[in-house]
C-alpha cells in the first residue's frame, strides 16, 4: 500500500515537473519571439524642414525610419484639405500657383527645379529618409516657396509599412510630432490598396 501511494506521488510530481517545463518553454519561447519582434520594429513619421544645415531656406518632406528595423512601405497618400494627390506638380498647382516649365523651355535656366520622389513600394532601413519633395528657394519663387511652406500646415498623410516578419501597422500623420496618435500606429493584418496613392 505504502508502494502504492509512493508511486502516485512520483507520477504526480514527474507531472507537475513537466508542466512546470511546458510552461517555461512557452514562455520562454514567447519572450523570444517578442525579442525578434522589437528587434525589427519598424517606425514611420514624416518630417518637414524648411533649411538645410547652411540656414539656406530649402523645403524638404521626408518620410524617415526611425525604428530599429527596415520598413516594407505598403502604401503612402498625401492629402491637402483633404483632397488626396498622386504627385508633388498637381499639389503645388492647387495650393500654391507652381507653374511647371520644360526643361527645353527659355525659362529652365532661370527656374528653380521641383524635386519629387516615390515613397510607396520602397524598403526603409533604420534611420534612412526619403524625399517626396524638395523645393529650394529660388530668385524667382519666392511667392510659390512660401505659399507651399504654408500649406505644408494644412497637409497629412497616411502611411503602412510592414516589418521583415510581416507584422503591418497603418498610421495617420502631420508634421507636427505632436498630432494625437502618431506614436501609436494601428496594426493591421494586410496594408489596404489606396484610392489614390501619392507616386512622385
Amino acid at each position: 500500500m505504502t508502494r502504492h501511494w509512493s508511486d502516485i506521488a512520483l507520477g504526480v510530481a514527474a507531472l507537475f515537473v513537466s508542466a512546470v517545463s511546458l510552461w517555461v518553454a512557452i514562455r520562454t519561447e514567447n519572450a523570444n519571439e517578442q525579442l525578434v519582434a522589437a528587434s525589427t520594429w519598424p517606425f514611420l513619421q514624416v518630417q518637414i524642414s524648411n533649411a538645410d544645415p547652411d540656414t539656406k531656406l530649402d523645403l524638404q518632406f521626408q518620410v524617415l525610419n526611425t525604428g530599429v528595423g527596415p520598413a516594407k512601405i505598403e502604401s503612402f497618400e498625401l492629402f491637402w484639405k483633404n483632397k488626396p494627390y498622386s504627385s508633388g506638380i498637381q499639389l503645388l498647382q492647387d495650393c500654391c500657383g507652381y507653374n511647371p516649365v520644360k526643361s527645353t523651355s527659355p525659362d529652365a535656366k532661370n527656374h528653380t527645379p521641383l524635386a519629387t520622389g516615390t515613397v510607396q513600394g520602397i524598403v526603409l532601413r533604420p534611420g534612412e529618409p526619403e524625399v517626396f519633395i524638395h523645393y529650394k528657394l529660388g530668385p524667382e519663387n519666392l511667392a510659390v516657396w512660401s505659399a507651399l511652406n504654408n500649406a505644408r500646415e494644412q497637409m497629412r498623410y497616411r502611411i503602412c509599412y510592414c516589418s521583415v516578419l510581416d507584422e503591418c501597422w497603418q498610421s495617420e500623420l502631420q508634421s507636427e510630432l505632436y498630432f494625437p496618435g502618431q506614436l501609436h500606429p494601428t496594426q493591421v493584418k494586410a496594408c489596404p490598396v489606396p484610392a489614390v496613392a501619392y507616386i512622385k
